[in-house]
């Protein structure tokens, strides 16, 4: 049993890691211009894939060692958290490909600031939740929701706002409102895993 929790442990953890940087890359991509969706289509497709194995060794785990409540929790938060995890390269994946979707804008346009403010949030949000998967360490759980909250903020009070104004750019217009979506599911997502992770409070290597 402990030897297919560490395995467990060990994908999930690198699904933690890659999920960082294809967000970051699409972003990236997104604000600054170039294309990365071949990229992070690819680091999408492994994120799926891992979370597929997650699964696999979890069904190996249960149907072989019928593992008692706290192992089997350990197991089920995995799996979730796997999902939440290949979530975020769907969403990547989603931001990556929205400028070729609405056939592209200038980049440098002032209505960008909203979209760079709102995904260093998110980003925030990210590597805050990664951090808490990895310590264990739940003191400022409160903190991701507190976060959560502002980019849901931020999200309707944009849309309100683009909702009482003619679009000088409808490019733009459009991508935002796709983009500025994706981030806010993102964020769902990152408080998903924290409160997973603190419900179960056990994933992680065995000795």
């Amino acid at each position: 049993m402990d030897k297919g929790l560490n395995q467990l442990a060990k994908v999930v953890l690198e699904m933690a890691d890659l999920a960082v940087k294809t967000v970051e890359a699409s972003i990236s991509a997104y604000l600054e211009g170039g294309s990365v969706e071949v990229q992070v289509r690819a680091w999408s497709d492994t994120l799926r894939h891992m979370h597929n194995e997650v699964e696999e060794i979890s069904i190996g785990l249960i149907a072989r060692q019928q593992p008692v409540a706290i192992d089997l929790r350990t197991i089920m938060s995995s799996i979730k958290i796997a999902y939440d995890l290949s979530r975020f390269g769907r969403y990547a994946y989603d931001i990556s490909n929205v400028l070729e979707l609405v056939n592209g804008f200038n980049k440098g346009n002032a209505e960008d600031k909203f979209v760079k403010d709102m995904s260093d949030k998110v980003l925030e949000m990210l590597k805050f939740t990664i951090k808490i998967f990895k310590t264990k360490n739940f003191d400022k759980v409160k903190v991701i929701s507190t976060m959560e909250n502002e980019v849901d903020l931020m999200y309707k009070d944009h849309l309100r706002s683009m909702s009482k104004r003619q679009p000088k750019n409808p490019g733009l217009f459009i991508s935002e409102i796709l983009v500025t979506r994706h981030l806010e599911r993102i964020a769902d997502h990152a408080c998903y895993i924290v409160e997973e992770v603190h419900h179960a409070g056990c994933i992680g290597y065995r000795s």
